[in-house]
């Protein structure tokens, strides 16, 4: 059995979402591994998980008194839709989830296995309402989605727009390009190309603007 956790940085980021944007009724958090963070927020959660990665975490959550169930997310049957679904590096398709929240229902997703991106393509089924991340003065929301799921027109602009990710570009993927014997274009943009190709990845250059968080509401 394993113990469940929280996270003092999530728990800031539910607080000001449950504040500032909506207090749910019933939060579904699949994937959740031993996270407990949206319970120390919400009254009322599901967490769903497999266990394929982490054995006896929902052992573990149940032994604390929280409602959790061991089986794969599309095996799931609630008694009533959710108003709150959290993807958190979930390694599912969205929609595997998102069917078990109703019509205007929130999603806090964030797009380390391309959740939010995989939301964002689908606007006749997900609107993106916002971000929700945080910083050192405290936990921004914001609903400026300017450059959000755009690409770049080109490397010097994202060099202007994020220079981190830019560096990071620079000074990594020729070591990842040569290890897999792949060898790296002298060209930033050409490489990053490189890169995407390597990885099956379609041909899109990185956004203009990017956030930890997203939130989502569901059409």
């Amino acid at each position: 059995m394993m113990k469940p956790s929280f996270d003092e940085n999530l728990v800031g980021l539910y607080r000001a979402f449950r504040t500032e944007v909506y207090n749910p009724k019933s939060v579904l958090y699949p994937c959740c591994a031993t996270d407990s963070s949206p319970s120390q927020v919400f009254d009322s959660v599901t967490y769903v998980d497999s266990e394929s990665q982490c054995r006896g975490a929902i052992e573990g959550l149940v032994a604390q008194g929280y409602t959790a169930f061991k089986q794969d997310i599309r095996e799931y049957m609630p008694s009533e839709e959710h108003d709150l679904l959290i993807l958190l590096n979930p390694a599912i398709p969205s929609e595997w989830a998102t069917r078990h929240v109703m019509l205007g229902g929130y999603i806090i997703a964030n797009d380390y296995h391309g959740n939010a991106s995989e939301m964002f393509s689908d606007p006749t089924r997900y609107e993106l309402w916002g971000t929700l991340q945080k910083k050192a003065e405290g936990v921004s929301i914001s609903q400026h989605l300017e450059g959000l799921f755009e690409p770049v027109n080109d490397f010097e602009e994202l060099r202007v727009c994020r220079a981190d990710h830019y560096d990071f570009i620079r000074k990594c993927f020729p070591y990842l390009l040569l290890s897999s014997g792949i060898t790296p274009s002298e060209n930033i943009e050409e490489m990053y190309l490189q890169f995407r190709d390597m990885m099956r990845d379609s041909r899109v250059l990185p956004a203009k603007r990017v956030a930890e968080r997203y939130i989502f509401v569901k059409r």
